[in-house]
């Protein structure tokens, strides 16, 4: 009787919802559902795949060398702190083929949870286009009792791969970041734009070709401390001056352009204070 009502007690224990053992909740790219999408323009290159019922998968190639590969997801994530693990798998006709460790991150809140940076987007493409599949891992939200498994799969991969390097080939040398705040440098008690001047408003002239987004440009104009005030009050409007005409005769819209005027700086060196400190804006 003891014996019966013991193995009654162990079968209803691991019969029981606490007893179960963590589960898999996998999404995977069918190999006759495997679409791959490539567009851009001189700014940005995107390379993507759509993971069913789960998001997409994007990689982007940005202006000026930087490339991440990102996760968004249908649903909105938790809030909970979970850890991220992306690897290369290898499919089924390559199982003597090792899985491989790419990267991991702590995932983010919002419908764009994971992006990993160059190398880990490098190497993810590196794999799939040795016929690897990446898999994207981490613990449910709820009690991190699951794992949740997106997969990307390589089969269609080459045409639109290769439309992604044509877009990245023809990207300009220039992010926003690498020209949203310059300096242009003058020599003492002068205007005159230096050759390397020039070339740094021939960046941002170029940059503007191409970013429609820039709503200001904004100028600010300085003079070191040596000499009278009020005439170093003039040079700096003159050094600004002499950089709004520069970047106007380049095709730049006046109307983006505002000039400030800070005069004389007391603080730091001379020679860092004679310039014309450039930021741009975007919407």
């Amino acid at each position: 009787m003891h014996l019966h009502r013991l193995a009654t007690f162990i079968v209803l224990i691991f019969s029981s919802p606490l007893a179960l053992q963590a589960g898999e909740l996998r999404f995977d790219v069918a190999p006759d559902e495997s679409t791959w999408s490539s567009s851009g323009d001189r700014l940005a290159c995107r390379l993507s795949q759509k993971i069913p019922h789960f998001g997409q998968a994007l990689f982007t190639s940005h202006a000026g060398g930087d490339l991440t590969l990102s996760f968004s997801l249908e649903r909105e994530p938790g809030k909970k702190r979970r850890t991220a693990h992306l690897r290369a798998v290898a499919p089924p006709w390559k199982h003597k083929t090792r899985s491989i460790e790419i990267a991991k991150v702590t995932l983010k809140t919002g419908k764009i949870p994971v992006v990993f940076g160059r190398n880990a987007a490098l190497r993810t493409l590196y794999e799939l286009e040795k016929g690897m599949s990446p898999q994207l891992t981490f613990k449910d939200w709820a009690d991190a009792r699951d794992q949740i498994t997106a997969s990307l799969s390589p089969v269609n991969l080459r045409p639109a791969l290769q439309l992604f390097q044509s877009c990245t080939g023809a990207l300009h040398p220039d992010g926003f970041n690498d020209v949203r705040d310059l300096n242009i440098y003058f020599g003492s008690d002068s205007y005159q734009l230096t050759e390397k001047s020039r070339a740094t408003l021939d960046r941002i002239a170029s940059y503007l070709e191409v970013d429609p987004e820039i709503t200001r440009i904004i100028l600010n104009g300085f003079a070191d401390k040596s000499g009278d005030d009020i005439y170093n009050q003039e040079l700096s409007q003159m050094r600004m001056d002499t950089v709004q005409e520069y970047l106007m005769r380049k095709g730049v819209p006046a109307e983006l352009i505002i000039s400030i005027n800070h005069g004389p700086r007391k603080k730091g060196s001379r020679a860092k204070n004679r310039r014309v400190h450039i930021r741009m804006e975007k919407q």
